[in-house]
């Protein structure tokens, strides 16, 4: 009996109507579908977090690898993403502690880093 390949499950979920949006962008163009996909890598709330915080909020200091959240990163963390995803605070605060969120929270915060990121650049 083989080990499942770790390697061959990783797929994306996207919203159907995100994967048509795709597939009609670059049909007949496999290369651009794979740039298309690999930016939509689903991004977790706490590595979001790690990248934006210090920007959004440059009085709040970082969590240490192995160490408790610095004062006021937690707090700052779970009011900027439940303006950006419309979640409660509560329900945030319960994703950094291991609770499942849905896979459009992982593309849409990718996605808000994709922007960020072009808003930096146009700067």
């Amino acid at each position: 009996m083989q080990a499942p390949d770790k390697a061959a499950d990783k797929t994306i979920n996207l919203p159907r109507w995100l994967a048509k949006f795709i597939l009609s962008q670059v049909q007949g163009q496999p290369n651009n579908q794979r740039i298309f996909l690999a930016l939509l890598q689903p991004m977790a709330p706490s590595e979001w977090c790690l990248t934006w915080i210090p920007i959004i909020h440059p009085g709040v200091e970082l969590p240490h690898q192995g160490e408790r959240s610095p004062h006021g990163y937690m707090k700052a963390c779970t009011t900027t993403l439940s303006t950006l995803t419309g979640y409660n605070e509560r329900t945030i605060e319960g994703w950094f502690y291991g609770k499942p969120y849905h896979y459009s929270v992982g593309i849409l915060l990718r996605c808000f880093d994709l922007i960020f990121k072009l808003q930096q650049f146009l700067k």
